[in-house]
């Protein structure tokens, strides 16, 4: 579903990507880990299109941009980690805005709006109210709803699990167990290693302009103590950081 190869990206004189490939099939949910600024988020917006590679080729489902970019768009699901709701529109406008520019015809469009919202919110109350009302974790649910309401192939979600309460993530993992069979692909981007193990089956992990690792999960615990977190820790050769003049605070 998604091929990429040979992949460089470089700000000016800055590289941020250098010789990244990638390969997800259907039925894989990659996991993307790195450190912050290790560039997944601008490995994301080169797969969307929002920003040009220097250099390499972005393949999705045997298409290509800017060719086939209206076809590619209406087969992924997005969730950006910048936000892209409108304050002023009730939760309700927000997501019949989205259903129609992904071209969810007019008789589903209700119905879809509705019942993802009576699943992953607590009160249907919440729709008519405001985006800009929102909590964080609220408005990071109104865009997760609207990254699925037309049923995407490919579901790209930045950061999913960020200002999410506990009871909401774990809803969101059950959820993306499910949805995310044999004929769909996954790729998350997320600090919260606990709740990527539960998801992925593959991991990707970029460090220094590259992938230090690529292959599946049960691969990438192999070696380590059989934690996703300690052996992303070991893995990017992170040492302990000294306390030594802290004693003021820590004393």
């Amino acid at each position: 579903m998604i091929d990429i190869s040979g992949l460089h990206k470089s700000f000016g004189n800055t590289p941020v990507l250098s010789g990244v490939d990638l390969h997800i099939a259907p039925g894989m949910c990659y996991g993307l880990l790195g450190n912050n600024g290790a560039g997944k988020s601008t490995l994301i917006n080169i797969i969307l299109d929002l920003i040009p590679p220097s250099s390499g080729s972005v393949t999705v489902a045997d298409m290509r941009y800017p060719a086939d970019t209206i076809p590619i768009r209406r087969l992924m699901g997005v969730l950006p980690e910048k936000e892209m709701l409108h304050a002023e529109l009730t939760a309700y406008e927000q997501l019949q805005l989205s259903a129609m520019l992904y071209g969810v015809s007019e008789v589903e469009r209700d119905e879809r709006i509705r019942t993802l919202f009576s699943f992953f919110f607590d009160s249907d109350a919440d729709l008519d109210k405001r985006c800009g009302e929102f909590s964080t974790g609220m408005r990071k649910k109104v865009g997760i709803i609207a990254a699925l309401l037309h049923r995407p192939d490919i579901l790209i979600l930045d950061e999913p699990f960020s200002g999410l309460d506990p009871g909401s993530a774990m809803t969101l993992i059950d959820f993306l167990k499910q949805y995310l069979t044999a004929g769909r692909v996954g790729l998350i981007s997320s600090h919260n290693l606990s709740y990527v193990e539960q998801l992925a089956t593959h991991i990707a992990v970029i460090h220094q302009q590259k992938f230090i690792f690529n292959g599946t999960k049960s691969d990438f615990l192999v070696n380590g103590s059989g934690m996703i977190d300690r052996t992303l820790f070991d893995m990017l050769n992170q040492t302990p950081k000294s306390r030594d003049g802290l004693g003021w605070l820590l004393d």
